[in-house]
This record gives structure tokens, C-alpha cells and sequence, in this order.
């Protein structure tokens, strides 16, 4: 996972490392670039390092600006890598990592959750086959469960030697748009960078209700669920839990939410449970998070925690940037962090 190369040595160097070239064995361009056979197997040294640094942060689903993948790869790199290990792995949706998955890259969760289920279908394989979690939010945003799996699954063989020939007839079977799902009133409403061309397509209707579902649907707009050390949650039924088979990848987060389903308490903090758990404490908060998307917990609402979501910074007034010729034009930066949406439509019909 390095950047393109931009020279010939470059590519030489690379296609070199991946065939894993003996010094004799090298292109004699490249022997005169390098100079020494130890300088050679240096670079293959370094090579594999930074493969096991990625891989590692990867499977720990780390944020690249505070790990040490932020020293051998690009963010985008890293970022690009690791939702291609997920979707093999038919991992959980990285919610904890949306500011950069939903906001830069425009990997929605729905749209996520949808090309899943596709490569499922289209690979034969049976619907058992997607994780727990994985099939559980899958549920909870497309409505596909099991039975549903099914029905497509026999109207795709029914077509026989079209379905032989042409596997897209399952994705044109999944649904366009996520079914609806109750959202609290502690969750955030975020907007992704969404271009100029996208935002002259809103209608008045949706510019004066930006922080309404319709965004959502439409994938401008994300949740976020945030989680603090000294928030308290009370764990209720299990309702839409799909009995699948266990993840056969690494994931903290999953991990966590077993331990969180057996030992948590009202009245123990995150943070306390964190210490109880012997667990990392944003794993555990994302792993809360995660649980409170999906209904299985509830958060205890107190008034200090009030105050503090009500100090989240609003939409800014000028939200707008348009470059020379207008066509890269996008809402906020990549650099800049992600909006929260307040909750009142006068007060985003003064943003806009």
C-alpha cells in the first residue's frame, strides 16, 4: 500500500520488492541505482516493516493520525486499505472512524452494508456467512435479514442463465435507500464533503430542513453517536440480533460488546468499565456506540451531559469554498473536522 510510483526506478524498485528479487536477480539499472547489495536488502527490511506496521493498526481498526502507520503511509493509503481488508472480511461498518470514512472518503454505512450483502450474493455464499454484528446493522439499515436474503437469492436463480451470466441482477434487487430507524436525541448530525453541484441540487425543502433525515438518505449527511468516559449505559434486550457465525478476523470493537453485554452496569461509568474490563478505553467507547446505534443500549441521560452536547460547535456561516474554475468545488476541507448540525431550522436556515 505505497504511493504510485512517479519514475521508472520507482517501479522497478517496487515490482522488485513484490517478486522479492535476490540482488543477482535485480535489473541491472536498479544494481546501479542502489549501489551495494546491503543497501538492497535494507529497502526490502524497511518494505516489510512498514507492511506489518499497516497490517497491525489495520486489524486494530486505529485512527491514522494517532498511530504509527501515519509514519509510512499516506491517510488516504491507510484508509483505502483498510476498508478493502473489511469488506473482504465482511467486517463491521467503522463507525468510531466516520469522520474520515462517511466525511472524506463518502463510504456510507447503508452503501457499505448494501455492497456487502451484494458480494455475498454474488459469490454464492449463504447468508450465514456474514458476521453477527455485520448482519445485524446490515438488518437494521437495508431491512435485508435473512428471509429477504433468501427471497433475492431465488429470484436471482430463477433467471438461471442470465443470473449465470450476469451477478449484477442481485444489486439491482437490494434496496437504494436505508429504511428508516429511530435516532435519539444525543446524536449528532454531521455532513460529509458534499460538492457545489450537489449542494445547488438540494431543494428548498431540504436546505430548510439540512439536519432532517432526507440528508441522510441521500448520503450528505452522517450520525454521530458520541460516547464519554463518564457516560453510563443500561444494556436492554438483544431485539434484532442475528445469529450468524462468529468473525473469523480480528476486531476489538466486536469483541468488546460481549464483554459489555455481560458485565456492564448502570451505575458504572465507560471508564470504570473500561478498568474493569482491563480494556482500552476508546475501543470501549466506540464499542458503546456501536450498541446504542443498534437499540441494545441505552444511554442514561444526566444534566451535565446535556450542557456538554449543547456546547458542540454549530454548522459555520460560511460553509461554502469554490476554486478557480469551479470544479472541485466542495463543502468543508479535507483538514477541517466534521460539522455538527444544530437542531433547529432557524438557526441552519441563518448558516446557509
Amino acid at each position: 500500500m505505497q504511493h504510485m510510483p512517479a519514475t521508472v526506478e520507482e517501479q522497478l524498485i517496487l515490482k522488485s520488492i513484490r517478486e522479492e528479487c535476490l540482488w543477482e536477480n535485480l535489473p541491472k539499472r536498479l544494481q546501479a541505482s542502489l549501489t551495494t547489495k546491503e543497501e538492497w536488502y535494507e529497502v526490502l527490511k524497511k518494505f516489510s516493516i512498514s507492511c506489518r506496521v499497516i497490517d497491525y493498526c489495520i486489524r486494530k481498526r486505529l485512527q491514522w493520525n494517532t498511530c504509527f502507520a501515519r509514519k509510512v503511509c499516506k491517510e488516504g493509503e491507510y484508509y483505502e486499505e483498510m476498508m478493502r481488508y473489511l469488506r473482504r472480511s465482511l467486517a463491521l461498518f467503522p463507525y468510531h472512524l466516520a469522520e474520515y470514512v462517511c466525511r472524506v472518503m463518502r463510504v456510507s454505512p447503508f452503501r457499505y452494508y448494501c455492497d456487502m450483502l451484494f458480494e455475498v450474493m454474488k459469490n454464492e455464499q449463504p447468508y450465514d456467512s456474514i458476521p453477527n454484528f455485520s448482519a445485524a446493522d446490515a438488518l437494521r439499515l437495508t431491512g435485508i435479514g435473512r428471509n429477504e436474503f433468501i427471497d433475492i437469492m431465488n429470484k436471482c436463480r430463477s433467471k438461471k442463465i442470465m443470473w449465470k451470466l450476469n451477478k449484477s441482477i442481485a444489486k439491482e434487487l437490494l434496496p437504494t435507500q436505508p429504511v428508516d430507524f429511530s435516532i435519539e436525541p444525543w446524536w449528532g448530525v454531521c455532513l460529509v464533503n458534499f460538492t457545489l453541484e450537489e449542494f445547488k441540487k438540494l431543494t428548498e425543502e431540504e436546505m430548510a430542513t439540512i439536519d432532517k433525515i432526507c440528508l441522510y438518505k441521500r448520503g450528505l449527511i452522517y450520525f454521530d453517536v458520541p460516547v464519554y468516559p463518564d457516560d453510563r449505559f443500561k444494556v436492554s434486550r438483544l431485539e434484532g440480533f442475528v445469529s450468524n457465525r462468529e468473525q473469523s478476523y480480528e476486531d476489538p470493537i466486536e469483541e468488546l460488546l460481549y464483554a459489555v453485554f455481560v458485565v456492564s452496569s448502570e451505575n458504572a461509568t465507560v471508564a470504570e468499565l473500561a478498568a474493569t474490563l482491563q480494556a482500552d478505553l476508546t475501543q470501549l467507547q466506540a464499542a458503546a456506540s456501536f450498541a446504542c446505534r443498534l437499540g441494545w443500549a441505552v444511554k442514561l441521560i444526566d444534566p451535565d451531559s446535556v450542557l456538554r452536547d449543547s456546547n458542540m460547535p454549530s454548522l459555520p456561516a460560511n460553509i461554502l469554498s469554490d476554486d478557480e474554475d469551479g470544479s472541485n468545488t466542495s463543502i468543508n476541507s479535507e483538514k477541517s473536522g466534521p460539522q455538527v448540525l444544530g437542531s433547529g431550522i432557524e438557526k441552519t436556515k441563518a448558516n446557509f
